[in-house]
């Protein structure tokens, strides 16, 4: 049977090579970067950086323009694009211009072969303060959440942000028919699953209390990293639960694993071949 497209949640701590390990997915590869300047890194390494440039998208109120820029890997393109402006703090648009950015990915599903969210942490953050700055400020003469008889309540925010990730992850990227890989930290509240206590990947609200997250994607990893017996520390993809940490595969894929995009097939290939 021919490898199925792989729809991958993909969490561990800072530093334990998510973004490496997104970048050897099928390419063209498209990284959607909500993270600061730098973390894109991993996805240039070893690639032959074309610069920053920029394209517009019409709409209804004018052309937006999203940063960008494409990396020619040996085995195919990345192309990066940025949603982590903050230039004017109080006029967020990153998210905004997220939302206009896929409704035009339509027009694309024959382009890429892999799309990546990097990650939730940052996107979430973007999608609250679009809520907090834009589409549902503190009431007219309230200068401050805190200020006596605010009366508001900022759970407004994040339960708006909730409800725009949920569609977008759980919904649209969950339902694409190419590989899809989000990327998470660990959510410090562990949960319980399977008669035991575990941690999971981190997202806000009912997508981590009500595992929405968890059980949109078919792929659930956790990047970890230990020493080996000569004392270097080597990067590592669990695939199942054990060790407290919550993990499932359905191409059986090994656990553990190098996290690269091939090493995931050793087992799929030998029982249905790849073709």
């Amino acid at each position: 049977m021919k490898r199925p497209n792989l729809h991958v949640l993909l969490y561990g701590d800072t530093g334990s090579g998510k973004s490496t390990f997104a970048s050897t997915f099928s390419k063209p590869l498209l990284v959607w970067c909500f993270d600061h300047n730098g973390k894109e890194i991993p996805y240039i390494k070893g690639g032959e950086d074309q610069g920053l440039k920029e394209y517009g998208i019409e709409t209804s109120r004018g052309e937006i323009f999203i940063p960008y820029r494409d990396v020619v890997h040996p085995d195919g393109l990345i192309r990066i694009e940025y949603f982590n402006k903050t230039d004017d703090i109080e006029n967020p648009t990153a998210f905004s211009y997220f939302r206009t950015r896929m409704s035009i990915l339509h027009n694309e599903y024959k382009t890429w072969k892999t799309v990546v969210i990097d990650s939730v942490t940052f996107m979430e953050l973007q999608a609250r303060k679009l809520e907090e700055k834009v589409l549902n400020p503190l009431p007219a003469g309230t200068s401050s959440l805190y200020e006596k008889g605010a009366k508001f309540d900022s759970r407004t925010w994040f339960a708006g942000a909730t409800s725009s990730l949920e569609e977008l992850l759980c919904i649209r990227l969950a339902g694409l028919d190419m590989n899809v890989v989000v990327i998470c930290h660990i959510d410090r509240d562990k949960t319980m699953m399977s008669g035991e206590i575990m941690q999971v990947p981190f997202a806000p609200g009912r997508l981590s209390s009500r595992s929405l997250l968890s059980a949109a994607f078919s792929e659930q990893y956790r990047l970890y990293t230990q020493r080996d017996e000569t004392g270097n520390r080597v990067y590592i993809a669990q695939t199942s639960s054990r060790d407290g940490y919550s993990a499932s595969t359905q191409i059986d894929a090994p656990d553990p694993t190098w996290p690269n995009y091939e090493d995931l097939w050793v087992t799929w290939d030998r029982v249905y071949g790849d073709k």
